[in-house]
């Protein structure tokens, strides 16, 4: 019998995946997969003992629009205690590097000109060699063609002077994780203006962030009662959903989202997470499909569906998969767990399908 001890990550949170399937070569032997999957949106590159204390963080930023980020977004790593530890900013293909980082709790706070800052947690454990990390970023709103600022929205535009600016310093204090600031600046300019969607999505992501769920969602169902048709309002919300496990009701606002910007390749993605956790794997399959369809560039997919496919019990599929990732990523963060599955999983005579 031959043993993949080691796998590559497909969601958020803890959870062993395992699937038996018969060898190709003798019908009667099976073969066991294990895949262990991080916390959060961390992704783990495997886990091998380090004499090193520190460890490396890698990571990409991806942009809710379908783009990749084309370089220029700030990323800050936060100690609860000791404060900003390091800071870099994404390269031309929107990755970033972060190095000698000590185990422990961290925020990942992520910012870019015309996108909501993304703060995410992360831990960090040295028995790791290196950490991954996938950072998706929201756009803000519309933005007003032609005008010298791409970074501020028609709706932003459209306030008086003196709420613009108090909205921009509520934005600003938001950053700084100044939270209760941010929340006092925010609402002062949506109980002036409560027509003012994108206004009352932020300061929902200001009640989230600083721990007030419920507000949270309250702020994103009102901005999207005056707004149906931002998407990335659904989209939020969907989020929020899913990080209270609330899958069912990430699934429905995700997928209203999507009925609206069918082409979003992040909704795709995020939606076949949620049918994952919801063990809907014939339909975390189609999402993670659709998504790959819309960004072929975003290699990392092929895992994901290899990971379904160990769940339908189809190991051929799988294998395709992980060999589609090597085949495009040849010298990405996975390739050498990639190569590893793939040559156990050869050898104990699996062929790959399609």
């Amino acid at each position: 019998m031959a043993a993949i001890d080691q796998a590559f990550p497909l969601a958020y949170g803890q959870e062993q995946i395992s699937g038996e399937f018969a060898s190709a070569r003798a019908k009667t032997k099976r073969l066991t997969l294990q895949f262990i999957v991080a916390a959060l949106a961390v992704l783990t590159v495997g886990a091998f003992p380090l004499a090193a204390q520190t460890t490396r963080i890698d990571g990409i930023v991806r942009l809710g629009t379908g783009e990749e980020d084309t370089g220029g977004a700030s990323v800050k790593l936060y100690d609860p205690q000791l404060g900003l530890v390091d800071s870099t900013m994404t390269d031309t293909q929107g990755r970033f590097y972060l190095q000698g980082v000590h185990s422990g709790d961290y925020t990942l706070v992520t910012s870019k000109s015309g996108y909501y800052t993304k703060e995410q947690d992360l831990k960090v454990q040295i028995a790791m060699p290196g950490q991954f990390v996938t950072v998706f970023l929201t756009p803000e709103g519309p933005l007003v063609k032609g005008k010298s600022n791409p970074q501020i929205s028609a709706a932003e535009l459209a306030l008086p002077s003196k709420l613009r600016d108090e909205f921009e310093k509520g934005k600003n204090d938001l950053k700084r994780k100044k939270y209760a600031a941010a929340i006092r600046r925010l609402r002062a300019v949506t109980d002036a203006q409560p027509q003012f969607a994108v206004g009352l999505e932020i300061l929902g992501v200001a009640y989230y962030r600083s721990g007030d769920s419920v507000r949270a969602e309250a702020a994103f169902r009102q901005a999207i009662e005056l707004d149906p048709k931002r998407s990335e309002s659904y989209i939020q919300l969907g989020l929020l959903s899913y990080d209270a496990q609330r899958y069912v009701e990430s699934k429905r606002h995700l997928e209203t989202g999507l009925g609206i910007s069918p082409d979003s390749w992040f909704g795709h993605y995020q939606l076949g997470l949620t049918h994952f956790a919801l063990r809907n794997y014939t339909d975390s399959e189609s999402e993670f499909r659709k998504a790959r369809d819309l960004d072929p560039s975003f290699s990392e997919v092929h895992l994901r569906l290899g990971n379904v496919y160990l769940r339908l019990q189809n190991a051929p599929k799988a294998l395709a998969e992980f060999e589609n990732y090597l085949q495009q990523d040849p010298k990405g963060r996975f390739a050498a767990r990639a190569r590893h599955v793939v040559n156990e999983m050869r050898s104990a005579g699996v062929a790959p399908g399609s």
